[in-house]
């Protein structure tokens, strides 16, 4: 598995066009891989996952994280895509992280953030709802209706969420709502392009792991919805 950080400067037109629609950034960062055999998807086939955050000290950039099972080509990104390097590292940086997943135990506590799209699928039954809602997923606006989301997939996916110290009933963990993502998809056919929307929460705190098999699969595959398009991507770190 590789972890690639690009620092990209938000002053170039490229940078702000891709960053403004999720497709069209998704179809950026695919420029770095070679053609996905048919019939996979890439993303899946390349185990691509991906997550946008903010450089406080450097308003004008962004910094964005990309794991990924291929070692990637990044000098296909356009040639003023990316912002001046912040380290020693470069910009961009890649490293292996397969070695790190692979020691993580049952018990360990670790620190994480994951940016997510936690949905609910609507009941068709519902008497009163209306017809356009009926079995759609839409997303969760309160904050205790994400934190019980995170706390399923925790479930699931081999670890759960710790408390804090000071109360044992709340969790440690915090749950900022972001801006709305948005983009258009090209229809295959030429027709009309389709609308994306996805609700976007930031998830920062501190978890132990269950099944280190299962959480070390998480780590590879991503949580939730959304993964093509800057969701689902969960990092670690030791605790102290």
């Amino acid at each position: 598995m590789y972890l690639s950080r690009l620092i990209l400067d938000t002053r170039q037109r490229d940078v702000r066009r891709d960053l403004g629609d999720v497709h069209r950034l998704h179809r950026t960062i695919l420029h770095a891989f070679p053609q996905a055999p048919d019939p996979q998807r890439a993303r899946e086939h390349f185990g691509l996952l991906y997550r946008i955050e903010p450089l406080p000290t450097a308003p004008q950039l962004v910094r964005l994280l990309i794991q990924s099972d291929h070692l990637p080509n990044w000098h296909a990104l356009p040639s003023s895509y990316l912002g001046p390097a912040p380290d020693a590292r470069g910009n961009p940086a890649i490293r292996t992280v397969g070695a790190e997943y692979e020691r993580i135990a049952d018990g360990d506590r670790l620190i994480f953030r994951l940016r997510a799209n936690p949905t609910k699928k609507l009941s068709d039954r519902t008497p009163g709802r209306p017809d356009r809602l009926a079995g759609k997923r839409v997303a969760l606006l309160r904050e205790a209706e994400q934190l019980e989301w995170l706390t399923r997939k925790g479930e699931q996916h081999g670890f759960r969420l710790l408390h804090t110290a000071v109360a044992s009933e709340i969790l440690a963990v915090q749950a900022a709502v972001q801006a709305t993502e948005r983009g258009r998809r090209p229809a295959r056919d030429g027709g009309e392009s389709m609308p994306l929307r996805f609700g976007a929460v930031l998830f920062n705190g501190r978890l132990e792991v269950t099944d280190a098999a299962c959480f070390q699969r998480t780590l590879e595959t991503g949580i939730g919805s959304g993964k093509a398009f800057g969701f689902g991507l969960l990092s670690i770190a030791m605790e102290g």
